[in-house]
Formats: C-alpha cells, sequence, structure tokens
C-alpha cells in the first residue's frame, strides 16, 4: 500500500528545492547586485565630496595666486632689474643737469639684502644653511652744486619717477657769498638715494650663511 504521507514528502522537497534555487540564483545574486550598487552610491557621494573640496582648494589656490601674481607684478613695476639700474645713475644725471645742477660726486654704496620670510634651506651637515633673497636695496650718494629752486624741481621730477626711488638723507649747506655776490643762491646739496632690485639669478638670489 502506498504510504500517504509520500506525496506530502515529495511536495515538500520539491518546494525546498525551488526555494534554495530561487534563493541561490535570483535572490542572492539580486542582493549582491543591490549592495554593489549601494556601494557604488555610497563611493560616488563621498567622490562627490572630494570633487567639493578640491573645487574648493583649488578656488583658494587660485585667488592666492592671483594675489601673489599681482603683488609680483606691483613691485615688479616698482623695483629695478640690474639694467634699469645701471640706467638709474645715468638718468639721475641727465635729470640734474636738466636744472643745471653740477654733479659734483656721485658714490654707489652696498647692495644689501633683504631676505624672503621663507625658513633657511639647509644643506647639510657642516655646511652653512641658505637664505632666500626678496629683494636687494641699493644706495647712492650724490653730491649737486645749484640753485636751491632748481633743486626742487629736480626733487619734484625724481618724486614722479615709476620706479621707487627714496631719499634717505639729506643736507643743503647755502653757501655764503662774497663781495661781489657771486655766489648767492647756490647751495652745496649732498644727499642719500635708496632702491630697490629683484635678484638677478639663483646665485644672486640665495645667500649661504647669510
Amino acid at each position: 500500500q502506498p504510504n500517504p504521507h509520500l506525496k506530502q514528502l515529495v511536495s515538500g522537497i520539491l518546494i525546498a528545492l525551488l526555494v534554495g534555487a530561487y534563493l541561490y540564483f535570483f535572490y542572492l545574486p539580486e542582493q549582491k547586485r543591490i549592495s554593489e550598487m549601494q556601494a557604488m552610491i555610497d563611493s560616488t557621494d563621498q567622490v562627490r565630496t572630494e570633487i567639493l573640496t578640491l573645487d574648493q582648494e583649488i578656488l583658494q589656490n587660485q585667488a592666492t595666486l592671483n594675489e601673489g601674481n599681482a603683488r609680483f607684478d606691483e613691485l615688479n613695476r616698482l623695483f629695478h632689474n640690474k639694467q634699469e639700474l645701471e640706467d638709474l645713475y645715468r638718468n639721475i644725471s641727465l635729470l640734474a643737469l636738466t636744472y643745471e645742477l653740477l654733479v659734483a660726486k656721485l658714490e654707489k654704496g652696498k647692495e644689501v639684502p633683504v631676505f624672503s620670510d621663507k625658513p633657511p634651506i639647509d644643506q647639510g651637515e657642516g655646511v652653512p644653511s641658505k637664505k632666500e633673497v626678496a629683494f636687494y636695496k641699493i644706495s647712492v650718494r650724490f653730491e649737486f652744486v645749484g640753485d636751491y629752486l632748481s633743486y626742487t624741481n629736480f626733487r619734484r621730477d625724481l618724486a614722479q619717477q615709476k620706479k621707487i626711488i627714496n631719499i634717505e638723507r639729506e643736507k643743503i649747506t647755502v653757501r655764503t657769498g662774497d663781495a661781489e655776490g657771486g655766489d648767492d643762491g647756490v647751495v652745496d646739496i649732498s644727499t642719500t638715494l635708496s632702491t630697490y632690485r629683484f635678484p638677478a639669478s639663483d646665485a644672486d638670489r640665495f645667500i649661504t650663511g647669510g
């Protein structure tokens, strides 16, 4: 006699096999795909956040770069290079002659380095570190002889030069006229001017042990 529970047992086995097949072939792969998609979505959000952060950093760096370039352009317009410095001495002498001032003396001073705020560069044990020079300050001493009014006009035109020229020291001595008044109105002027120039090369830009 057939077992009455055999049909139920076979049905149960078939249902279990169908459920297992569904889980193995459909449900689990779908869950894996959903997990991968969710990971991609999460990763996309993270990438988007990183991109936004990078964009902000790029904008900040660009603003800093633009500010630095603007500052450099401004200083470049105001500072001399080496050739312009040589021209400067000649131009000052010519300007003095324009106002009939005699250049009695021209004495070039030393170039004094003005260092940047960057930390010194280590060159190894036993070797002095080197510093970066931002620019050089140059002084030059002039002695003029001439009319005081002419000298004031000379100073006015000197102040209107495109490049920076500072008057560091100035001494004006009025000559005492002789019996015939030959020296009336004539003054002796001793003035020290200063200006600035950028380093001309890498060797000029870095000073060891400065």
